[in-house]
């Protein structure tokens, strides 16, 4: 019985392959038409994107390529030996795949993806390198003569970006003598007004210029700063627009050499929440050591013995930007082997949008200084002796003896500092009659013994 069904259910298949072998012809051919169809309408669909896209970036820009073909069923394309270029730049890569093609409107040409392989960008006189660029929820803007005499920009302040991927990033800037490779760099949620992000691994810098520096860095990531907008800023105007976006910079294990180390630091944190009117700001660095710069241009570290400071630093400020008010709430310095600083103060003209004229600009209104010792005392009295040719025993007698018989109570407090450091934290009070620059506040200091100095700093030591 059962060799009789066997028998039938070869009889039914081969009846059905009967019926179905002559239709496969048919379905050939349709596949055929139908695949030389998509095809077709795909190529055409092509045609008419790059056409859209050479509109969009304006009539000053070119846009090449050696071939091109489209993706089928996908709105995109593979182009090879591509070439972008404009007044500002001129972009070529060996491979560009696009998808998501979304085609031009208002706001500029949509592109779901974008991978482009050894990729090279010229602008500035400056050269980019890159071995992969992964770019997804890309909008190009469209093309726009400058008005007037204007600079025609790059256009990287009216991108919008999801996300970007770049694999082996390599920068040259023969102005500058600077050469920089970043391993791995991601940046996300990049346009004008969005809070960005910025992730990167093994950045390295080296500035050819005399001395050499190098700079590098493992890892570092930057979230809530508008970099399109600082981007804009910089272009249009040459200086960093201020920011109410709060944000917050992760970096890891920096270091800064030359012919011999200058700078390292385990981690930094720092976190800023800002307004139109105020700042604050929360600064930690984590195994900070600083050389000092080499004994062809001695620094206080080698005037005092040291050769190089190692601890850990915390900085807590508030800031009024409208006053040009700093308040140090407070800066604290961690060193094993000097001491420990603990600073609260209040400055004033602090240029919040060039911190780094600070230094010239900033005075002190006051301040509260602790310092709690392990061997900086010591080695400033052998210091001093050094410079006045004179024993160290013999100086630390004679400035201790002096200072005992003051009759100024806070000579006398340094006297007992001195005596014991481990024994008598310091505690200095500066209340000055008018401000005075931040500069020329360790000069006055070293001067505090003579009354008519102390005075107008308002200077007060003790020792608790």
């Amino acid at each position: 019985m059962n060799d009789i069904a066997d028998m039938q259910e070869i009889t039914v298949d081969t009846a059905l392959v009967k019926k179905i072998f002559p239709a496969l012809p048919m379905v050939a051919l349709v596949l055929v038409v139908g695949g030389w169809g998509l095809h077709h309408f795909a190529q055409r669909r092509l045609e008419a994107g790059i056409a859209d896209f050479r509109a969009a970036i304006g009539p000053d820009a070119s846009f090449s390529y050696a071939t091109a073909k489209p993706r089928t069923l996908a709105r995109g394309a593979r182009f090879t030996a591509v070439t972008y270029h404009n007044p500002a730049m001129t972009l070529t890569a060996a491979n560009v795949k696009l998808g998501g093609m979304k085609g031009n409107n208002v706001q500029g040409e949509k592109i779901g993806s974008v991978v482009l392989q050894k990729v090279q960008v010229m602008a500035w006189g400056n050269t980019f390198s890159l071995d992969e660029v992964d770019l997804s929820d890309l909008t190009l803007p469209n093309g726009a003569r400058p008005a007037g005499n204007a600079p025609q920009s790059l256009g990287f302040d009216s991108l919008v970006l999801g996300e970007g991927d770049f694999t082996n990033l390599h920068i040259a800037a023969p102005a500058t003598q600077t050469d920089m490779t970043v391993a791995h760099m991601r940046i996300s949620d990049y346009g004008l007004g969005q809070s960005s992000h910025l992730d990167l691994d093994h950045l390295a810098t080296q500035i050819n210029l005399t001395p050499t520096r190098r700079i590098t860095v493992e890892h570092m990531q930057l979230d809530g700063p508008d970099f399109a907008g600082q981007v804009a800023s910089l272009t249009q105007s040459g200086h960093l627009i201020h920011e109410t976006h709060p944000y917050k910079l992760d970096l890891k294990k920096g270091a800064i050499d030359s012919s011999h180390p200058l700078l390292q630091v385990d981690r930094l944190v720092s976190s800023r929440t800002s307004t139109e009117v105020e700042d604050k700001m929360d600064t930690r660095l984590t195994n900070l050591a600083v050389w000092s710069t080499g004994t062809d241009s001695p620094s206080l570290l080698n005037a005092f013995g040291y050769d190089h400071f190692m601890g850990n630093v915390h900085a807590v400020s508030a800031g009024d930007r409208t006053a040009g008010h700093l308040r140090l709430e407070p800066l604290t310095v961690e060193s094993p082997d000097m001491g420990n600083l603990t600073v609260i103060a209040e400055l004033d003209q602090i240029p919040f949008d060039d911190m780094s004229v600070i230094p010239e600009t900033a005075r002190v209104v006051s301040a509260a200084i602790t310092w709690d010792d392990r061997s900086l005392a010591g080695r400033v009295v052998e210091s001093l002796a050094r410079s006045r040719n004179t024993p160290v025993d013999e100086y630390r007698q004679a400035l201790l003896s002096g200072l005992a018989a003051s009759d100024d109570a806070s000579m006398r407090a340094l006297g007992r500092f001195l005596q014991s450091p481990a024994d008598h934290p310091l505690q200095l009070a500066l209340r000055p009659m008018k401000p005075v620059n931040l500069m020329m506040i360790g000069i006055a200091m070293s001067m505090a013994s003579d009354p008519s100095i102390a005075a107008p700093l308002g200077l007060t030591i003790s020792t608790p």
